[in-house]
């Protein structure tokens, strides 16, 4: 599951999120890192995590880190909120600023996914409307299972990503709808249920 997740963020996004704020400045000088280790707890176990630099908030159930990620062949910056959990369940959402860009083929994301043999993709949905197109599905292999969630909207592209080991993934299933519509905007009062959920596709 880690390639998947490389390729689904690039190297760097998952793991900053992955290993220590000391480690990850060692691993790559290009990342920003604004907080660290951060605790929001709103009294419910869940903590409020507002991207320092992007455009979202989002709400995990475990403390968070939140950085930039600047490539420097590009010029480039990726906002990024996410941590991980002593039993190795990951959480993250990575902002990549369209920058005039063509909006990413969301056809070509799960068939990407779906060409791994040792993958099987379930939960398929894709919606359109409110000038987004939400793309999610779930990923399961031998040992891990990651929920995914792309958003493409002209301003950008966010991809929000729950990973965990095959033990826990009851657990992560039956959280992860709460941690996908906590996604919102900060310019706009609603949460990501304001985006489309009708469902025009689904695969078992």
């Amino acid at each position: 599951m880690a390639s998947i997740i490389l390729r689904l963020l690039a190297v760097l996004v998952l793991q900053s999120i992955l290993v220590g704020a000391t480690t990850v400045a060692q691993a790559h000088p290009k990342v920003e890192m604004h907080r660290v280790g951060v605790s929001a707890d709103d009294g419910s176990g869940w903590h409020l995590a507002v991207s320092s630099k992007g455009s979202f908030s989002i709400r995990l159930p475990i403390p968070f880190n939140d950085f930039t990620i600047l490539d420097p062949s590009t010029g480039e910056a990726t906002y990024v909120v996410g941590g991980k959990s002593s039993e190795g369940i990951k959480f993250s959402v990575a902002e990549l600023p369209a920058a005039g860009k063509k909006p990413k083929d969301m056809a070509t994301i799960l068939e990407s996914f779906s060409s791994k043999p040792a993958n099987k993709v379930s939960d398929v949905s894709r919606d359109t409307g409110n000038d987004a197109d939400v793309l999610s599905f779930s990923v399961v292999n031998a040992t891990s299972t990651a929920h995914i969630r792309y958003i493409q909207t002209k301003r950008a592209l966010y991809t929000l990503t729950i990973e965990c080991p095959i033990a826990y993934r009851d657990l992560v299933a039956a959280n992860k709808e709460k941690f996908f519509e906590s996604f919102k905007l900060k310019a706009k009062s609603s949460a990501a249920g304001a985006f489309p959920h009708k469902r025009i596709v689904r695969v078992a």
